[in-house]
């Protein structure tokens, strides 16, 4: 009896499409983490604005900064990998 395993043809995926799957994967994740951090830094802000209504356009500005800088983070990131 031939116990033997054999494959009559390749199932291994091209290296081309693994990484373009990878790709597309580190997109997802990338676009669902700035999401996650954009709802946070609402609330978080929210939150805030309820506790000192005077600050109010300080932190609108730096929210605004920080989300931007977090954005370019991200997509550099992204980018990269």
């Amino acid at each position: 009896m031939n116990t033997a395993l054999t494959a009559h043809r390749s199932t291994a995926q091209p290296a081309h499409a693994v990484r373009a799957g990878a790709g597309r994967l580190q997109e997802r994740l990338a676009r669902r983490a700035g999401l996650a951090l954009l709802a946070w830094s609402r609330a978080s802000e929210a939150r805030r604005l309820r506790e000192d209504p005077r600050r109010r356009a300080e932190l609108q500005r730096e929210a605004d900064r920080l989300r931007e800088s977090n954005f370019t983070t991200l997509a550099l990131l992204a980018r990269t990998l």
